[in-house]
């Protein structure tokens, strides 16, 4: 339930063009990002099929920042040690954000679009 909703607040928040930080009416605030449709792994996507398509999210900016500050205590990561880069990880690891060295923020999470289940958006 929490990955459906979750999912379609990120798919409204997507839809909306464009923009720096502005608030409409409705409280929602635009985001900066991308997202790719893939099947197969992360690691080795290969084109949505019908029978297999995935999604996943990279949000950076203010809403990363957001994301980041929310999600408590920075965990240990064997891809950024020694870079200077905080992590911070949910779900088994399957919403993952990051603030670097230069305190540019990212997170990065994903779903499978046949089950709804959050499946991550990141490889290392």
């Amino acid at each position: 339930m929490k990955t459906t909703v979750l999912l379609g607040v990120l798919l409204s928040l997507a839809s909306v063009a464009p923009a720096y930080s502005q608030e409409d009416a409705s409280g929602y605030t635009t985001l900066k990002g991308a997202y790719r449709t893939y099947s197969r792994g992360i690691g080795d996507p290969g084109e949505p099929t019908a029978a297999d398509t995935k999604i996943m999210f990279a949000i950076d900016g203010k809403a990363a920042r957001e994301m980041f500050d929310a999600m408590g205590k920075d965990v240990k990561d064997a891809c950024t040690e020694g870079s200077g880069t905080r992590v911070r990880t949910r779900d088994q690891e399957r919403l993952w954000c990051s603030r670097s060295k230069q305190g540019v923020y990212s997170c990065n999470f994903g779903f499978d679009l046949k089950s709804g289940k959050s499946i991550g958006g990141i490889v290392c």
